[in-house]
């Protein structure tokens, strides 16, 4: 979910930067987050050590737990309290980062996560003039931007309109926290019942910085109970067209349609705090500071479980760091009814994936396709796990399915053809492969990946070998760190029986991949053919070393027993050389 939009530079990096920078005391010193020892920690028990280890690897529902099990030993431990506060803070449990939260308070030693918990936790109890004082106090920790949001939240909570409305415009000044503070004063309008403020608020968001995502959401919304359907109308149109956010927007068209009324995107105050925190964490995003906008988005789901667009960011943010098996739990909790339901799956199918459970991951996916056979990204999903799975044939199924949604057909839908080659290619089918491939390039003129695969498939079967030729060092020419690609070259001129100029080209892939079987196993070839026998056998018992597939197996076994004159003798009296199949790139890259 998408939230602001440069409409100057159509991008979000720009804010994604000013936002680190404006987060930057609690990213880079407050959080806790970071593996440093506490005082003490030596004389601690494993759980210190084991906690240090899960948090290494980002396990943070074992740190947590082991975390505690080690603050239980030293319940006065600062660094240990810190750090406990944080993991529990990231696996969801504020109630328990709040309470000792409050006894680091007591201590006079509370940081600004420690004060974030604490205010937090009083706007989950209802206590938002509590949160509010905790927000408000001259030396407050908090951030300035967090704090700002969470204060103005707080004092709409507490009926303090005239707070409210200075809590969010001390962000002016600074573009970035205007947009934020406009955005979420609209919201705070709208919620305490005034619309046509919220409406002017919410269209300085869009004046300012564009609008996508969820502030469009809110504008429309706003729009349509102040009687603007028309206008409200454009703007769930223009968000499906530009294909941001589009199944959302698209879900508002069809309530539209239905005569179904609006509802404004937050009830209260604390589902105002909740989306404030989802703000920063999806502004934040997937990179350096994944970790704390993983911190942001569990707390508003704390303050808001049903808040499933923080469900998704929370999924998917486990899943970049290597989390997969809490990546499937939180992607599944998001309901069918949801917009995001079909996101949600796709993500819970591509972590299955990383788990190596391919077989559940295919299952998800014909259940998605099934019940979304117009959502093209429900098809191309299937086809590209039929294709992982090697299910070649049900995989071009799935992609003739998945083009029959496209129209009309424009180049950045060159990958589909190109994928659906490949699944032609490997079950068998070049003609059908090879006219994917050829469109593929019709669309994408001189792509690397495409020229490569069509040319190393022609090299194969020993069709074109100059066309071949050509394609391939063009492809060359665009990524000469592509060691697959560069195998293609080296191989192409091996066929062509140029085998001095082969060599260097293959010694050169090996050299970017070293531990692909094939490539050694090409590097082999072309070795014994320039009479470097035993370095031949050498490259040939390296390709053996990294687990070729069996076909490839048996043929190196046999050159390594016999030499591959034997093997070629043989090859020539047994029929036609092989097919592309037999040996096909890399669809990445070689």
């Amino acid at each position: 979910m998408t939230f602001f939009q440069s409409p100057a530079t159509g991008a979000t990096t720009q804010m994604r930067a000013k936002l680190n920078r404006a987060l930057a005391g609690l990213v880079m010193a407050g959080c806790g987050i970071a593996l440093v020892a506490p005082a003490s920690a030596a004389g601690l028990s494993g759980s210190y050590l084991a906690a240090q280890s899960a948090a290494a690897r980002n396990d943070y529902q074992a740190a947590a737990r082991y975390f505690a099990a080690a603050l239980a030993r030293d319940p006065a431990n600062p660094g240990l309290r810190e750090r406990t506060m944080s993991f529990k803070l990231l696996t969801g449990d504020l109630r328990g980062a709040a309470t000792i939260a409050q006894l680091m308070r007591d201590a006079g030693a509370a940081t600004q996560l420690a004060e974030l918990a604490l205010a937090a936790d009083d706007v989950a109890s209802g206590d938002y003039a509590g949160a509010a004082e905790t927000l408000s106090t001259e030396d407050s920790r908090v951030n300035a931007l967090v704090g700002a949001l969470m204060r103005g939240w707080a004092e709409a909570g507490a009926g303090n309109r005239e707070a409210m409305e200075e809590a969010f415009s001390s962000l002016d000044g600074d573009a970035m926290g205007e947009l934020f503070g406009n955005y979420h004063l609209g919201l705070a309008r709208a919620v305490i019942g005034d619309l046509e403020g919220a409406k002017e608020a919410l269209e300085r968001t869009r004046d300012e910085g564009g609008v996508t995502g969820r502030p469009a959401l809110a504008l429309g919304a706003v729009l349509e109970l102040t009687g603007d359907d028309e206008a409200a109308r454009a703007i769930y149109e223009g968000m499906v067209a530009s294909s941001r956010d589009e199944r959302v927007a698209a879900s508002a068209l069809q309530r539209m349609a239905q005569g179904e009324p609006a509802a404004l995107p937050v009830a209260d105050a604390s589902a105002g705090t909740a989306e404030a925190l989802f703000s920063i964490a999806a502004a934040l995003g997937s990179d350096r500071n994944a970790a704390v906008a993983l911190l942001y988005a569990r707390i508003a789901l704390a303050l808001r479980p049903d808040l499933h667009e923080a469900r998704l960011l929370v999924a998917g943010l486990l899943d970049a760091q290597g989390q997969e098996e809490a990546a499937v739990e939180a992607f599944q909790v998001v309901p069918r009814r949801s917009p995001l339901f079909i996101s949600a799956e796709l993500g819970r199918a591509d972590a299955l994936m990383a788990l190596d459970r391919q077989d559940e991951a295919v299952v998800v996916l014909e259940s998605l396709s099934a019940a979304y056979p117009s959502e093209l990204d429900a098809q191309l999903g299937l086809a590209a796990a039929l294709r992982r799975t090697e299910r070649w044939t049900d995989s071009a199924a799935a992609y003739d399915r998945a083009l029959e949604l496209i129209k009309p057909v424009e180049r950045r839908h060159w990958s589909v053809f190109y994928e659906r080659g490949i699944a032609h290619e490997r079950a068998g089918d070049w003609p059908d492969a090879e006219a994917d491939f050829l469109k593929a390039l019709e669309l994408s003129p001189d792509n690397p990946l495409v020229l490569n695969y069509l040319g190393y498939s022609w090299v194969e079967m020993h069709m074109h070998l100059d066309e071949a030729q050509a394609m391939i060092e063009k492809a060359v020419e665009q990524r000469p760190d592509d060691g697959y690609i560069t195998d293609s070259l080296g191989w192409v001129l091996y066929r062509l029986d140029k085998f001095e100029e082969a060599v260097p080209h293959l010694e050169r892939a090996v050299e970017l991949t070293p531990t692909d079987p094939i490539i050694n196993d090409h590097l082999g070839d072309a070795l014994w053919m320039v009479g470097r026998k035993r370095e031949a056998r050498f490259q040939w018992s390296r390709a053996m070393s990294f687990d070729p597939e069996e076909k490839d197996a048996v043929r190196i076994r046999a050159k390594l027993d016999r030499g591959l004159d034997s093997v070629l003798a043989d090859e020539r009296a047994s029929g036609p050389p092989r097919t592309a199949g037999a040996e096909a790139p890399k669809a990445d890259g070689g």
